[in-house]
């Protein structure tokens, strides 16, 4: 922020984190109405995140309400300082900024690239139509694919810098996938969570999230709170 005072550039950096704040602050407010827990929200130059402590069993359209109401807040903010401006409250030049940041925050946030927030919608959607191991990879494949999209804003510093963050999220995404599955299943065993649906799988992996199963094992049928005996 001093920096950007001595360079000239302090509104637009306090009007970048202020769109972050708002967006985070959908995700923050959204998360405390539906009654999970929310730890905090920390912001960054170029981006922020909402934390929770939740499990990876989370209701899915839960989740997707989470998503998207980041961007809903920040679409909504700007849809008040048009009004503002119309009225002749809000500098031209200043609304200027606002537009372009805002149309800049909003386009790279819901790309498909994870851990964005289009990349986590992505991941949701998917999750409702294929099993938790394939959903994961799909979304990693489109992700590695969008990156160099990225490239399409400009070439400056700061977009390389974003692009060589991306990528190293997605490869710990890569390295952790093997994990996650087994979580999943742990979570469920341990606090045994039961869901409305319950589906017939023949693997492991197989398993949909917010889904019970039922697995072919040696010719038996065993449901999910069995499996977890004997397997696990």
């Amino acid at each position: 922020m001093l920096l950007s005072f001595l360079a000239g550039y302090f509104e637009t950096v306090f009007l970048i984190i202020l769109l972050i704040l708002i967006h985070e602050l959908g995700h923050f407010l959204t998360g405390l109405i539906l009654k999970l827990n929310v730890k905090e929200i920390r912001i960054f130059m170029f981006g922020g995140v909402t934390i929770l402590d939740e499990s990876l069993n989370l209701n899915i359209i839960k989740e997707i309400l989470l998503i998207i109401m980041g961007p809903i807040f920040q679409i909504s903010f700007f849809f008040l300082i048009h009004i503002l401006y119309t009225n002749g409250l809000v500098n031209p030049l200043t609304y200027e900024k606002i537009y372009l940041i805002n149309k800049l925050l909003l386009t790279f946030n819901l790309l498909p690239i994870l851990p964005l927030d289009g990349g986590r919608l992505l991941n949701n959607i998917l999750d409702l139509i294929f099993s938790y191991e394939i959903s994961h990879k799909i979304t990693i494949f489109i992700s590695l694919i969008f990156i160099p999209v990225i490239l399409l804003y400009d070439y400056k510093i700061v977009i390389i810098l974003i692009i060589l963050f991306l990528i190293t999220k997605v490869i710990e995404e890569i390295r952790i996938h093997k994990y996650r599955l087994t979580k999943l299943l742990l979570e469920r065993k341990l606090k045994n969570i039961k869901f409305k649906k319950c589906i017939t799988i023949k693997n492991i992996k197989e398993t949909m999230r917010n889904k019970n199963f039922y697995i072919l094992k040696n010719g038996l049928k065993l449901y999910e709170k069995d499996y977890y005996k004997f397997y696990m």
